[in-house]
Order: structure tokens, then C-alpha cells, then sequence
């Protein structure tokens, strides 16, 4: 299986201007992806997939492959990940690497293991998976969710589920963002979704996303705390 792994950063967040190439721990946030899936053994090849020529220069210091950069229809704040995915992927078809499976690896994940990237491989072979995603434990179950209608709150799923006791309730999750695998002929139909969608549980620290200052700041602390290094 020929695997592809995309790492993508955009440029022009306006949450927190810059965080891509941010400093977190003495390094560029994206350096962290970058040298992560430089040392995983599972992916065929590896690039990045920006907008932004400083993002670009900061992922090549760290040994990334940088082959392009991405045309201004994909750099919007709603770009799809299926098309900055399906781009990338293309573009390696004419650089001469088909790929069976692509992996989105996103910049703003910074503790995304080499470990992680291969034991997710190894279970989206193994299963004979369409589609692999990272998830944790759901912090509030979607059944004891509400809408509002009308001014009044209706339950999402019904009044029964919303009476369940917490023992009763089916274990559910939330994706991480933390890594996602797709075959490749699911990608060219359009969607990230096959029919086989299996999960790869991952930790709280892994799991971690960088959105916010607060989010870069709780990052900084996970790395003083050592919970985490730099590949």
C-alpha cells in the first residue's frame, strides 16, 4: 500500500494570528508534525500542503517536503480538507507516487506521535478500514443533549435517553483531528467517509488541538510539564 501523508497548514488564522509557525518548545508549531511524520515507518512519502510562504520555509528548516503551494481557491478560511486532500494527492500522481491511502495530518495537533501515526496504519490495514479517525471519550454524552424550538428545549434523541442513568448509556466519542486515514478511491469519490469507519483511541495529551491563544498556552504547558518532546 502506498501511503501519503499531508500535512496541512493554512496561513491567515484569525484566532491566533501566526500559530503555524508559532514557537512551541524552541520550535515551529508545524515542525512538530513534520518531524513526527518524519520518523514514522508506515508512510510512503510525506508533504506539506500550505498556502504560506513563511509556513513553507519553516516546514523545509525542519526536513519537509514542500513540492507546492496551495492555489488561492484552496486557502480560504472554509476550504474542505477533501479538497486540500484530493489536491495533494493529485499532485503526487504527477510527481510519480499513486497513492492507496492518504493521511491528514494537521498542524495544529503537535503531539501526534510517530508511534501514533504507525499503530494507526497498522489497525486501518488490519481492519480493512475505508476510513480510520482518532477519538476520546465524548465529554458530555449526546444524549443528554438539548435543542431549542420555538423558545422551548426539546431533546436531541428523546425524553426517555435524557432520564438514562450514565451506566446505561453506549460509549460515545468525538473525533480529535489528531490524525485521519482514508483510502484513496474513498477520497476520489468525494468524502472522507467510507464504509468502514474504524476509530484509533487516542489520549487526552495526543488529542490536543491549537485553535486558541488559551489552547497554545495549555501546549507550552504540556511540553514544560514534559509531557511531551519534540521527535
Amino acid at each position: 500500500m502506498n501511503v501519503l501523508g499531508v500535512i496541512v497548514a493554512r496561513g491567515g488564522s484569525k484566532r491566533l494570528p501566526g500559530k503555524n509557525v508559532r514557537l512551541l518548545g524552541g520550535y515551529p508549531l508545524i515542525a512538530w508534525s513534520v518531524k513526527a511524520a518524519s520518523a514514522a515507518r508506515a508512510l510512503g512519502r510525506c508533504i506539506v500542503s500550505t498556502d504560506d510562504a513563511g509556513i513553507a520555509d519553516a516546514a523545509r528548516a525542519a526536513g519537509a517536503n514542500v513540492p507546492f503551494l496551495r492555489p488561492p481557491e484552496l486557502a480560504g478560511d472554509h476550504v474542505s480538507p477533501i479538497a486540500v486532500l484530493q489536491h495533494a494527492a493529485t499532485a503526487m500522481d504527477s510527481a510519480g507516487y499513486v497513492s492507496d491511502a492518504v493521511v491528514l495530518l494537521q498542524a495544529t495537533s503537535p503531539f501526534r506521535s510517530a508511534k501514533v501515526i504507525d499503530q494507526a496504519l497498522t489497525v486501518f490495514r488490519e481492519r480493512e478500514a475505508d476510513t480510520l479517525t482518532a477519538v476520546t471519550p465524548a465529554p458530555a454524552h449526546p444524549y443528554w443533549t438539548w435543542r431549542e424550538t420555538g423558545g422551548r428545549l426539546e431533546p436531541f434523541f428523546s425524553r426517555e435517553t435524557m432520564q438514562m442513568d450514565r451506566s446505561q448509556l453506549p460509549d460515545a466519542f468525538i473525533e480529535t483531528g489528531t490524525i485521519f486515514v482514508v483510502k484513496r478511491k474513498v477520497l476520489d469519490r468525494g468524502t472522507l467517509y467510507g464504509d468502514v469507519i474504524v476509530p484509533l483511541n487516542v489520549s487526552a495529551v495526543e488529542a490536543h488541538d491549537i485553535d486558541t491563544l488559551d489552547d497554545f498556552v495549555a501546549a507550552e504547558a504540556i511540553v514544560a510539564n514534559g509531557q511531551a518532546a519534540l521527535p
